[in-house]
């Protein structure tokens, strides 16, 4: 009787401890759920900030100030 071959006996034993067998692909897992993103606060912050600087700007415009 011969003796088994070493790589076979290595691969043989990777995939046992793998869980996987010669033919069968591992399935790969599902892909989290994407989180939307903040679109309508994001304008309304720059529609704030907008609205304010162009308040101060107004302001310094129309009632200058000798510093």
């Amino acid at each position: 009787m011969t003796r088994p071959d070493p790589a076979h006996l290595l691969s043989a034993a990777l995939r046992a401890q793998a869980g996987g067998s010669p033919g069968t692909a591992p399935q790969p897992p599902p892909a989290p759920p994407r989180k939307r993103l903040p679109v309508v606060g994001v304008l309304l912050f720059a529609l704030i900030v907008g609205l304010l600087a162009g308040a101060i700007a107004g302001a310094l415009t129309l009632f200058p100030v000798a510093i």
